[in-house]
């Protein structure tokens, strides 16, 4: 049994999260909710960021079917998106006094109606996020802006900067010229965030997110003294789109528009005062669209990027000369965080990096096309003595029945040198998804500094190797071709992770993973697309008394699935078997086309459930979506036809294709 006063301690002692969250509201929830034990939660909780106090979208649910979940009134932060195909999206809640933060997903105007209709009854909300709006939400974004109490926000985002634009246009957003806002962060387009900043009404303001369309939009912001006092600048420049994509390997195309609004901008903004700056391009079906040299060797010129001590360029057709130079104008002393994400970057970039950067913590180069020698070069020719967190990461594709894997194709030499690197000291967190490496690096990998996150998902690892050591907290194994035997060479290793991703793999059997000794303390586990015996799950179900969420959902392509009106062991029903879990995912999904085909227990057995059915499944039972229920025998013929579909059909000839496209893509970059 496990001692609850002991749990929430030990959660209170170690890093904040929303899954650490979860566990401590279980543990409070275990021991009864004492008055006395809230107290002592309220206290520990005191300096973790509201952003980790937030209730899944299964908590939300549950409030919906009429109870709230244990620990509810330590929940400083919801979201309302599910995230999940065929979940439904949840109507706002009733106002929570105790709220803080409030972020309610893509196309929302009716939720931003109902906030503004009831925001003097969030006495407490002082953050609040959109993204999507149409101009069919102009009535709900006006009433917004004339609310009396949108004083009370301290943060407001009604866009997300990655946003293309390419189907709709966004309402304007304009508050009273006479009326004082506290809004330290603002979301918005870039002529409501000039009206802002010319009426004087934002005096407190730091931190913006813009969407610059125009170069006259980009001229009239960068006009605006106020920009002065912003510590912290993301912005997306979206004035042109060429139409142009390839279906192979492409830098992208880059728009001239973005390009002289950047330059516009930069070359006449004041902003002595930014540490932090964030450009976003958007993606192609392959490389990406946006600003390009030009627009980028402006902001150098600007002499902006020696101040930062946070910079981050996100999906632009850029190639290794511009970057270089972003890399030569930091100051090594200064940067703490570097994101030069999906820039078709080579080892050309990574041998611009020199010298000693003491501050930085984390260095994310994830999806650009490194090599084995750039990968080196980072490890052993640089000092990264700070650094707690690297992303070397491909482009896993999403899933591998529909999409796939664009290689960062480092592979195994350049994983391993992290191993015995002098920068890895510090380095907790390591993410190399997508970058070729075989089971011959995992020993050496997981010997790596202080790992405590370890990504190594969408590789070849079949065959796993008996280790000793894992990283401490989460392991993400999505896709790498695993089967019974690697999850009972996987379970010979001593750990405690918090967190263990196995979706996509070849499981069948769950009795090596019930028996492992790290499962009893075991926060989330994700067996997404496997299909397990029922004895396997039965003996999981006894084994996992600490499981926060369980992910049993397959894909409408899987070959070995669960068919439609094949009954769930009794396990997954009592309460009494996974006594911990808030959250369960089941039923048979089409990722291609975003549908539900299946909840899992067909209608028949659901009409069945009896009133001692564990609640978090009836909660998850009574918000799906589903047009049409598909409830279909298991048949020679649909096998047949699956296995034709079969992502795991050549998996290891593809990956090792996507390898070598890589490669050749890198070479041609250098020239």
């Amino acid at each position: 049994m496990i001692d609850a006063v002991g749990e929430i301690e030990r959660v209170l002692a170690g890093p904040p999260s929303q899954l650490a969250f979860r566990a401590l509201c279980a543990a409070l929830g275990r021991a009864g909710s004492p008055a006395e034990l809230v107290v002592r939660c309220e206290q520990g909780l005191t300096e973790w960021p509201d952003e980790t106090r937030e209730a899944p979208w299964s908590w939300l649910a549950a409030l919906d079917d009429g109870y709230a979940v244990p620990g509810w009134s330590l929940v400083r932060s919801l979201a309302l998106k599910s995230g999940r195909i065929g979940t439904a999206d949840l109507p706002l809640p009733d106002p929570q006094p105790q709220v803080t933060r409030l972020d309610l997903g893509y196309f929302a105007g009716d939720q931003v109606a109902t906030v503004s209709d009831t925001l003097s009854s969030w006495s407490n909300l002082r953050v609040l996020k959109t993204e999507l709006l149409t101009e069919r939400d102009a009535e709900a974004v006006a009433a917004l802006a004339a609310n009396p109490e949108l004083a009370r926000l301290e943060s407001l985002d009604l866009i997300d900067v990655s946003e293309d634009l390419s189907h709709f246009t966004p309402p304007p957003f304009r508050p009273p010229a006479d009326r004082q806002l506290r809004l330290r962060h603002a979301g918005l387009q870039a002529p409501d965030f000039v009206h802002l900043l010319r009426s004087g009404i934002v005096p407190d303001l730091r931190s913006a997110a813009v969407r610059i369309e125009t170069i006259e939009e980009a001229r009239e912001l960068a006009a605006c003294s106020q920009l002065a006092q912003l510590e912290k600048l993301s912005v997306g420049f979206r004035c042109g789109r060429n139409g142009k994509h390839s279906w192979d390997l492409a830098i992208g195309n880059v728009i001239p528009e973005d390009d002289a609004a950047c330059a516009a901008f930069f070359a006449n903004a004041e902003l002595k005062d930014l540490r932090e700056l964030t450009i976003v391009g958007a993606s192609l079906v392959r490389g990406f669209h946006g600003l390009g040299a030009e627009g980028l060797d402006a902001v150098v010129a600007s002499g902006l990027v020696s101040r930062l001590t946070a910079l981050s360029l996100n999906l632009l057709p850029m190639g290794d000369t511009p970057v270089v130079q972003v890399v030569e104008a930091l100051d090594r002393e200064r940067i703490e965080s570097l994101t030069l994400h999906g820039l078709a970057l080579t080892d050309v970039t990574a041998e611009g990096f020199t010298g000693t950067y003491s501050a930085l913590r984390n260095l994310d180069l994830r999806h650009n096309f490194l090599t084995e020698s750039g990968a080196q070069h980072l490890a052993h020719d640089v000092d990264l003595p700070a650094l707690e967190r690297l992303d070397l990461s491909g482009d896993p594709g999403g899933s591998p029945y529909y999409g796939r894997s664009e290689i960062q194709p480092i592979g195994d030499a350049g994983a391993v040198a992290w191993a015995s690197s002098h920068n890895a000291v510090n380095l907790t967190e390591l993410h190399l998804a997508a970058t070729g490496i075989t089971p011959a690096a995992i020993p050496e990998l997981l010997n790596t500094g202080q790992l405590e996150i370890l990504n190594v998902s969408y590789n070849q690892l079949s065959a796993w190797p008996v280790v000793e050591r894992l990283p401490g907290r989460c392991l993400d194994l999505e896709a790498c071709n695993l089967n019974d035997d690697d999850l009972t060479a996987l379970a010979a290793a001593e750990a405690q992770l918090d967190s263990l991703n196995l979706a996509y793999n070849s499981i069948g059997s769950a009795k090596a993973l019930a028996a492992w000794s790290v499962v009893p303390g075991l926060w989330e586990l994700n067996l997404h697309d496997s299909h397990l015996d029922d004895d396997g799950l039965t003996e999981l179900g006894a084994a996992a008394t600490s499981l926060l969420e369980l992910d049993l959902e397959q894909d409408c392509w899987k070959l070995d699935q669960r068919a439609s009106d094949e009954p769930l062991p009794p396990v997954i029903a009592d309460p009494a078997a996974f006594p911990n879990l808030d959250a369960i995912f089941l039923g048979e999904i089409d990722e291609y086309h975003g549908a539900r085909y299946s909840a899992g227990y067909p209608p028949s057995v659901r009409e069945q459930l009896g009133p001692d059915t564990r609640p978090v499944l009836r909660t998850f039972l009574n918000h799906l979506e589903m047009e049409e229920e598909v409830i279909e025998p298991d048949t020679l013929e649909g096998r047949a036809f699956r296995a034709e579909h079969d992502f795991r059909r050549g998996l290891a000839g593809n990956r090792i294709e996507a390898e070598a496209e890589a490669r050749a893509f890198a070479r041609e970059l250098r020239g």
